[in-house]
């Protein structure tokens, strides 16, 4: 679709939450002619923010949300994607039937280059990031945004050189988007997160699903195969692609090569065979984005070599007295702890905690059996972790990162592995989960 689709000059535009999303939605809108009003519930935010004033600057009104809003007179309201639709103005707007549309999809409205989308539970920024790398090392423009860190409407400018965008969807943006946008999708995996928004994990589920009726005529979508098999009803009739450990998959793996339709696509780098694991997963949903796109096997396994994660990603630290360090702060969900606890194959030590997401901790009753030694947890979840895993888990309760690291270091014996993997999110100590790595790698660097 193209710029014409949506006519901003002129309009009246509420944008609802000036996070990061907000912020790059007010600057496209006021560039392109619009009068834009921002509402947020953060004072200080709204008082002391550098580019909220700029904005300002610009153009932009700034409100906050208890201060009386007509939201009739307004033709747009753009919802960033931490506004729930439990939020004041937007259940309102949404009972009056206004014009409500997300961040993403109004920069979407306007984007003519080819893109690819990525969700799911677990691995999305690491698939958006290596996806644009290997695309990259092809030759072709990617760009990772979304999600991953770059609104979506802060690259849909004229001049912008990228033959792809590669866009990380969390289910917050696929919550409102309603046009065919997308040229290849995938799911990656569905697993429980975000139940304080979501009432239960199937509604969440379906937010993440929306992504079928997003994609334009003959887009693919890959689907994660446990994920297409839990789900197959909500799913329908669409015609998917799955990828996983089965033959039947449309990519599948033995666990030494990938195989496209059975017929050999590559042999997996060394690094990768002979285990189930998250990575292996994410490095099929990777490759069978890439191979829409064109990208042999052997493309993509050069790209690979040079391919780095993202940080606080299952990232070593250091060793200290023998004890190997582990920052996962993106862990941020249940399943997310499960999988670093057991991609590492040493008795481990986990710092966990910060803001409950609604699910219970109980699942890691067995899946730490016999390898997490002792839980040092922090933040508002603390008490019901300890409530969740006790008498199976020892739990202490810390009040800071700090101490809880400096516990979980005088607990571990020579070859224990100490692992920050929080299964919550950050916002109760820390801005976001890269500000707790980084917390996380500064004590751990004065040990």
């Amino acid at each position: 679709m193209g710029q014409s689709t949506l006519s901003l000059a002129g309009k009246r535009v509420l944008v609802l939450g000036l996070g990061l999303s907000g912020q790059s939605a007010a600057q496209y809108l006021l560039r392109r002619g619009a009068i834009v009003v921002g509402v947020d519930c953060d004072a200080k935010l709204l008082d002391t923010h550098a580019g909220i004033a700029l904005l300002r600057s610009k153009g932009l009104t700034t409100l906050h949300q208890s201060q009386e809003l007509a939201l009739t007179t307004f033709d747009l309201i753009v919802v960033s994607p931490g506004i729930p639709t439990s939020h004041p103005h937007y259940a309102q707007a949404r009972a009056l039937g206004l014009n409500i549309m997300s961040e993403v999809e109004l920069a979407c409205l306007a984007i003519t280059k080819r893109c690819v989308a990525i969700t799911g539970t677990n691995g999305k920024t690491t698939v958006t990031s290596l996806v644009a790398h290997i695309l990259n090392s092809v030759g072709m423009k990617a760009k990772a945004l979304g999600n991953i860190g770059t609104p979506l409407t802060s690259a849909v400018d004229e001049g912008d050189e990228s033959d792809v965008f590669v866009i990380e969807l969390s289910s917050f943006q696929l919550e409102t988007l309603s046009g065919c946008y997308f040229d290849a999708g995938v799911i990656l995996n569905i697993t429980p997160d975000h139940l304080d928004r979501y009432p239960s994990l199937h509604d969440y589920a379906l937010a993440k699903i929306r992504l079928k009726d997003c994609l334009k005529a003959g887009g693919k979508l890959y689907v994660e195969d446990a994920c297409l098999e839990t789900y197959a009803s909500d799913f329908g009739a669409s015609k998917l692609y799955s990828y996983g450990y089965r033959p039947c998959c449309h990519i599948a793996t033995d666990t030494l090569a990938v195989y496209q339709s059975g017929i050999r696509a590559f042999v997996l780098p060394k690094d990768y065979q002979a285990k189930h694991s998250h990575d292996v997963e994410n490095l099929m949903a990777a490759y069978a984005l890439c191979n829409d796109m064109g990208v042999s096997g052997d493309q993509f396994c050069q790209g690979l070599a040079s391919f780095k994660k993202p940080p606080h990603r299952i990232e070593f630290v250091r060793t200290v007295a023998g004890v190997d360090y582990y920052d996962d702060s993106k862990g941020t969900n249940i399943d997310a702890v499960i999988r670093a606890v057991n991609l590492l194959e040493r008795d481990i030590v986990l710092v966990a905690g910060g803001v409950d997401k609604g699910a219970p901790y109980t699942p890691w009753v067995t899946a730490f059996r016999g390898k997490v030694k002792a839980v040092c947890a922090i933040g508002q979840s603390a008490p019901k972790i300890k409530q969740g895993l006790e008498p199976h888990i020892p739990v202490t309760i810390f009040d800071s990162l700090d101490t809880a690291v400096k516990q979980a270091a005088a607990l571990s014996k020579k070859g224990y592995i100490v692992l920050l993997s929080p299964g919550c999110s950050s916002f109760d100590m820390f801005s976001d989960y890269a500000q707790r790595g980084e917390e996380f790698q500064r004590i751990v660097n004065k040990l």
